[in-house]
């Protein structure tokens, strides 16, 4: 896999125990090649005073951003059987990103295959969380080993969202909790342009500019999607903050 190296650990997908190749989230095909980007850990975010103005600077690393989380065999699986479709529907998405926040898109994308777009949005959500996750959550990878498969247990709920993703988001499985209300949210997210996903665990969100595809399971089949989605800003690396630059200064 070219400069990145293999690593020892459990394959997200098929549980083997094995060396693990380098999983790009998301596919490198879809703009994901040569990304350079910060690796910067959540507490020097906590740490900075005012992190829009002067975000820490954190470790600068290129070639892509990924994971050691599939077997090469699961790699391949899913660069075969899913990105083709994954990458349809990135493009589509690049067609209508504009610069503008809490915008409403409508439009259609013709010819794609919903499940198989979903099973990759899933497989990404396995490879940015930790072993545990694979043990925790086992329905979700079986749902993508299997791609002929539309089995997936109510108890997750996938999200989408248009976001030219100021700051990438890459948030491992977190617990978000409302101190009002008592209530929690388990999740997990990824804000890649020109998409953000949500995943949820057992938990309800209530949110407007947030799209529920889980139902793209069922699917299966080549057909033009009718879509209606916001398009929102990511400027600070918390689960489900879209608030606006603006609003986060404010809050600062």
């Amino acid at each position: 896999m070219g400069r990145h190296k293999m690593a020892s650990g459990i394959c997200r997908l098929c549980g083997q125990k094995t060396l693990l190749s380098f999983e790009h989230v998301p596919p490198r095909s879809t703009f994901n090649k040569n990304t350079k980007y910060s690796s910067i850990e959540f507490e020097d975010y906590l740490k900075t005073e005012n992190p829009l103005k002067t975000p820490p600077k954190g470790k600068i690393k290129q070639g892509g951003i990924g994971y050691n989380s599939f077997c090469k065999k699961c790699n391949s699986f899913l660069g075969t059987e899913y990105v083709p479709a994954y990458k349809l529907w990135v493009d589509c998405g690049f067609h209508i990103l504009q610069n503008k926040e809490f915008k409403l898109h409508t439009y259609t994308i013709k010819n794609v295959e919903p499940q198989k777009i979903l099973k990759q949005i899933v497989s990404m959500f396995l490879a940015i969380n930790g072993e545990w996750f694979l043990e925790s959550y086992p329905e979700l990878s079986n749902f993508v080993a299997s791609k002929d498969s539309n089995e997936l247990h109510e108890r997750y709920k996938i999200f989408y969202y248009l976001t030219r993703a100021e700051n990438v988001r890459y948030m491992h499985h977190v617990v978000q909790g409302d101190f009002l209300t008592g209530n929690t949210i388990k999740c997990s997210e990824i804000a890649f342009p020109p998409y953000g996903y949500v995943l949820t665990m057992d938990s309800n969100i209530q949110n407007p500019y947030l799209n529920n595809i889980s139902e793209f399971k069922n699917l299966d089949k080549r057909r033009s999607l009718e879509i209606r989605m916001f398009q929102l800003p990511t400027y600070m690396p918390l689960p489900l903050d879209y608030r606006t630059k603006e609003q986060v200064e404010k809050g600062i």
